[in-house]
């Protein structure tokens, strides 16, 4: 399961805030973190997946590659909770072509031979954008504040501006964790983003 919450930006300067401010300092923090992105989504000619609320991913996360599957979203003010399986990939290969026979032993597996059976997956959306992150640890929950950067490529062409704050809960008190993020959403006037970077790429 995946619980984070999502805010739109109109600039990046609202992370540099964050790190920089006393009441984020005065808790245990990693240093940032940078992580250049680059994502390819797939799906079948008739968006089987999509039309379904899956989203099977490939991402390159600087040089190792993780494939990904979410399913069974549930949004509320910018919180999002999902299903989610992740598997490194050795072979980067499959990056570009993957199966959804690399799930076989999870339970992604059944939800996609469901949504998709045999159909032949192609790509349809990809998106390169560069995350800058830091994990909080207030003594009551871990989570990792992150922002990214960047674009969003539509096969059809058009392409879709990616700037977003994310604070994902890691471990610990789960009421802990939406106490923080509702303080640097009021603190930092941040407006809730209730769609995924994939639902954006539709709009």
């Amino acid at each position: 399961m995946e619980t984070e919450f999502k805010f739109r930006l109109k600039d990046t300067s609202v992370f540099d805030r964050i790190v920089e401010s006393a009441e984020i300092n005065s808790m245990g923090i990693d240093k940032v973190e940078t992580i250049e992105m680059n994502a390819t989504y797939f799906d079948t000619a008739d968006y089987d997946l999509h039309n379904k609320g899956i989203a099977f991913r490939t991402r390159m996360e600087d040089d190792r590659c993780t494939a990904t599957i979410k399913w069974d979203v549930d949004v509320s003010d910018g919180l999002h909770k999902r299903e989610e399986f992740n598997l490194v990939v050795s072979d980067e290969r499959l990056a570009d072509k993957p199966s959804i026979e690399l799930f076989v032993s999870s339970d992604a597996y059944d939800v996609l031979k469901e949504a998709a059976g045999d159909k032949e997956l192609l790509k349809t959306i990809s998106m390169d954008y560069q995350r800058r992150q830091f994990k909080v640890d207030t003594g009551k929950s871990i989570s990792c504040i992150s922002v990214d950067e960047g674009n969003i490529h539509h096969r059809d062409g058009h392409n879709v501006p990616i700037c977003e704050l994310e604070i994902e809960w890691y471990y610990g008190d789960e009421d802990d964790f939406i106490s923080l993020a509702s303080m640097i959403k009021d603190k930092y006037e941040l407006e809730a983003e209730d769609m995924s970077k994939l639902q954006r790429a539709f709009v």
